[in-house]
């Protein structure tokens, strides 16, 4: 579980699990568990040091997480499932690690979990918004396709793009995030969504704030409807 997820929990309301509890138990669902390690606490991808330019900070903490996801998953005989974005191209791209297969959940979701699972309430209407570091990691139309199984229809705002909220710095410049999303607000305004769906907190966080939806991880609203 990727810090953003454990520090800034969910929207979800008293009855939505968090993501890493959302993740459990559609893995479990679909007959493919996962397994969080006891001792995950304290460790981190490094991409707030590297992104504020802190290298000692970010070569200590990328030795750390390097050394305990070789351990945990038994030096690469399991594979590494990640539940944000970024942080899975934080470890992809920084941590230097080979020989570990690393999943982000959108991966994982479609093409692991998906075809096990029951859609039993299914959606009318959701909205997707795919993260910088979904589309850079190439799972964009995954997500989609992901949404597609969930709901009849699939909306995708036409200015969708960069959120602006580039790791914390929409939380310290919230102009930011307004200038980004402005296209989006303007064509989500008003419209009914039973959901809206991402995969990185703080950009959830920065959509929610600027369209006045409810975003959410895909694992979140996976869960909910397969439960």
């Amino acid at each position: 579980p990727a810090c953003l997820k454990r520090i800034f929990g969910t929207d979800r309301g008293a009855t939505g699990a968090t993501v890493p509890e959302a993740l459990v138990a559609i893995s479990a669902r679909a007959g493919l568990p996962v397994w969080i390690p006891d001792d995950v606490a304290g460790h981190c991808c490094g991409v707030p040091w590297s992104s504020k330019g802190y290298r000692a900070g970010h070569e200590w903490m990328a030795a750390r997480t390097r050394e305990a996801l070789l351990r945990w998953s038994e030096d690469g005989r399991l594979p590494v499932v990640m539940d944000a974005s970024s942080c899975t191209l934080g470890v992809v791209s920084e941590l230097g690690l080979e020989g570990v297969e690393v999943l982000d959940s959108v991966a994982w979701v479609h093409d692991q979990l998906l075809e096990h699972l029951t859609i039993r309430r299914p959606l009318q209407t959701i909205a997707v918004h795919a993260t910088c570091s979904c589309s850079q990691l190439g799972l964009a139309d995954k997500l989609t396709a992901v949404a597609r199984a969930i709901a009849a229809e699939v909306v995708i705002p036409a200015e969708s793009g960069c959120c602006g909220m580039a790791g914390d710095r929409g939380l310290h410049h919230p102009e930011l995030t307004a200038s980004a999303l402005r296209g989006v607000s303007a064509e989500l305004a008003g419209r009914h969504l039973d959901a809206a769906i991402s995969s990185n907190r703080t950009c959830e966080m920065a959509l929610h704030r600027e369209t006045g939806q409810q975003y959410g991880s895909l694992v979140q609203i996976l869960e909910e409807v397969t439960r």
